[in-house]
């Protein structure tokens, strides 16, 4: 005989009435969830969704999609200008500001050395 599972304050048995082969796609999922079959029924009913795995819905017009895609678009045209070549080097425009980064950070550091 198993030993008792815990219970939740204020939880009692309920009923639900189903098939036994609904019982048993319920068990089944529950399980690939990770969890026990009660707390899963009540997620699935509580999420509304029927199920865990279903995220809810965002929903866009079609003005926000719109401008979704088109903000999207220009940052990846950004992307591609910044990791191009610059004329006559072999440096991006990414790897310039790089390097700037790089000896401001050297010349700061010089600096502090120089007067502690």
């Amino acid at each position: 005989m198993r030993a008792p599972r815990p219970r939740r304050a204020g939880a009692r048995q309920r009923t639900v009435y189903c098939t036994a082969e609904e019982r048993a796609a319920m068990e089944r999922r529950a399980r690939a969830a990770g969890m026990r079959f009660s707390p899963f029924v009540v997620a699935c009913a509580l999420r509304g969704a029927g199920t865990l795995d279903a995220a809810p819905r965002l929903v866009l017009s079609e003005a926000e999609q719109r401008q979704l895609h088109d903000c999207v678009a220009l940052l990846d045209r950004c992307n591609r200008a910044l990791l191009e070549r610059l004329p006559g080097t072999a440096m991006s425009a990414l790897g310039a500001l790089a390097f700037l980064v790089a000896e401001a950070q050297a010349r700061l550091g010089a600096e502090g050395t120089e007067t502690g």
